[in-house]
């Protein structure tokens, strides 16, 4: 099934009855559907192709797929899902709101176009925003040298010149962590960060420089990655990567009103999983969290047919 199919195919019956609708096609989502349509049930994937890690070209730390680029890796999950009878349809979801069907309907599914649809399970892998510090240029150079995750990306900056840009609590203890890294590592006190007096001798012992100055703005370099910041004090630092720690956003608003009872069969059959329910996970534990829903999801369909099939 291609792309253009799967439209079709997905409107083919007036408004049929899935036994899992899946929105978000990342890791977990796409992890989630191949469990389950391997498993033989009918799954919808919905998803408005707008992912999390579009801002990087490479992916690290995935077992066996170590410096591929985020969208083949997307490629290749939904060519699996599909081989394996999996629909995709592209679409933004508003809300999920669970239902009582007298053919099994849990949950209906509204999108931003109008149309709606109806399950018996869903699984949430819509991911997360990241909100970055209100820095010129920071944005702009968002996986292109500015990073929030040093196991995701310090190795390839190991032995030379990384800033951590202070944001939040604990800006400290992400220079500590950079320190494995690399020897030629600033913090830079910014915003409201206060930097306490025994976190910089705690730092100054282990040759992680401190500057107070604050940013005023991220400089990029002909190539379009980073190259460096202007200080508030008119000086320039030279860098090639700048990690930092954004705010997490779920994209969870479509489960406004949804009391999720999870991960574990919840009364809504509403599953969340990966970033939208746990800004740490990454790639690999995306994926992990999305076949785990997946056996979830198959074992709480299971349980209603049984229990349908005593009542007959």
């Amino acid at each position: 099934m291609t792309q253009l199919d799967a439209p079709q195919h997905a409107a083919e019956n007036e408004n049929p009855l899935w036994d899992t609708i899946v929105i978000g096609a990342g890791p977990a989502g796409l992890s989630a559907a191949l469990m389950l349509t391997r498993g033989r049930r009918r799954v919808l994937v919905l998803d408005h192709g707008v992912p999390r890690n579009r801002f990087t070209d490479h992916m690290h730390g995935v077992l066996g797929h170590e410096g591929l680029a985020p969208g083949e890796l997307r490629r290749l999950g939904r060519a699996e899902v599909e081989a394996h009878e999996g629909v995709f349809d592209e679409a933004e979801v508003v809300s999920v709101t669970p239902i009582g069907g007298d053919d099994g309907a849990r949950v209906h599914v509204a999108t931003k176009d109008g149309r709606a649809f109806r399950a018996r399970t869903v699984v949430v892998a819509t991911g997360l925003r990241d909100e970055l510090p209100n820095v010129p240029g920071l944005r702009a150079l968002w996986g292109r040298g500015v990073y929030a995750c040093p196991f995701c990306d310090g190795y390839e900056y190991r032995d030379r010149p990384i800033a951590v840009l202070a944001a939040g609590e604990h800006s400290d203890l992400k220079a500590h962590l950079l320190r494995q890294w690399s020897g030629d590592l600033v913090l830079l006190v910014n915003g409201s960060f206060t930097l306490g007096e025994a976190e910089a001798r705690s730092l100054a012992a282990r040759g992680v420089r401190v500057e107070r100055s604050g940013v005023d703005e991220v400089l990029a370099g002909t190539d379009g990655r980073v190259r460096g910041v202007r200080l508030a004090n008119g000086s320039e630092l030279e860098l090639e990567a700048i990690f930092t720690n954004p705010t997490f956003v779920p994209l969870t608003g479509m489960l406004d009103g949804v009391d999720i009872r999870g991960p574990e069969h919840p009364e809504s059959r509403v599953w969340v999983v990966g970033n939208a329910g746990d800004p740490r996970a990454n790639v690999p534990v995306s994926i992990g969290q999305g076949a785990a829903a997946g056996g979830d999801v198959a074992f709480a369909l299971l349980m209603d047919e049984i229990a349908a099939a005593g009542r007959v």
